[in-house]
């Protein structure tokens, strides 16, 4: 059985005297129902190699790859990185990862190994609390909308296609079930998202940016996660949100981040 403290009392973990290569089947199925329940699991004193990373990941599910690795960085992986050179970071506004995909991200695992002095923490927003803290009337509109996600920013670079037209995006509920949970989570970030598509560009724009403040400002909602080497952090895409503060120029942070694919959004009906 898992160990772990609460980092607020809704949202967030952080795992006590766990070894993640040292998880079996069983303790791995825990620990995706504990992204599910809590959104982000955080697990310190993690020393493993890229490989491991990624064996480690296969055994969560089907893994995102990156075909612009030039390195011997397995293509499962992201390098996560910013130093003296960077004028700006991945990761940068609130967002869920890569939800243009039709069949978009479920856990995603980022684990550093190098990391400034201070700053470069990365935020976390509960969108379970983010949809429970509509007014009722808003939560029976928004759960018959649809929001169209379009690949944005370095995900073009990083899939090694030329222009954005040459890559998919999806169209997906506004509010999800978690198919493990099955509960509500509000499903619209500004990192992707470009409409409703059942409203017009006025309308759209009105509501996404309400609900993208709603986000942003609802603190009781959110966590902030202070890195260290070898963390790991996991967070469910499907009920998380998540920032990276780049506020440590020129200082280094180096890490990796591997991608499980979820499953195709179900939608949860106004009833």
């Amino acid at each position: 059985m898992l160990t772990y403290q609460q980092l607020t009392p809704a949202f967030g973990v952080e795992l006590s005297d766990t070894t993640l290569l040292d998880l079996t089947d069983d303790g791995l199925d825990q620990l995706q129902q504990l992204a599910a329940e809590r959104g982000v699991v955080v697990a310190r004193g993690q020393i493993m190699t890229p490989s491991q990373q990624v064996a480690f990941g296969r055994r969560l599910g089907e893994l995102f790859t990156t075909p612009m690795n030039f390195d011997a960085t397995p293509d499962e992986l992201l390098v996560i990185k910013a130093d003296e050179k960077s004028k700006r970071v991945a990761g940068q506004g609130w967002h869920s990862d890569v939800s243009s995909e039709t069949v978009p991200p479920g856990l995603s695992m980022l684990r550093m190994e190098v990391v400034p002095e201070s700053g470069g923490d990365t935020l976390f927003a509960d969108m379970y609390q983010a949809y429970a803290t509509l007014s009722e009337e808003m939560q029976r509109i928004v759960e018959r909308l649809h929001a169209r996600h379009e690949p944005r920013g370095h995900y073009l670079y990083l899939s090694g296609a030329k222009r954005l037209d040459e890559l998919p995006h999806a169209v997906h509920p506004m509010v999800r079930l978690h198919p493990r949970t099955g509960r509500k989570a509000l499903y619209v970030n500004a990192g992707f998202v470009s409409r409703i598509v059942e409203l017009s560009h006025r309308e759209s724009d009105a509501m996404l940016n309400m609900l993208y403040d709603h986000i942003a400002y609802n603190v009781s909602a959110q966590i902030r996660v202070r890195w260290a080497p070898h963390t790991v952090v996991f967070w469910d895409n499907r009920v998380v949100q998540h920032h990276a503060a780049f506020d440590y120029f020129p200082q280094t942070r180096r890490g990796y981040r591997l991608t499980v694919r979820g499953e195709v959004p179900v939608p949860a009906l106004a009833t």
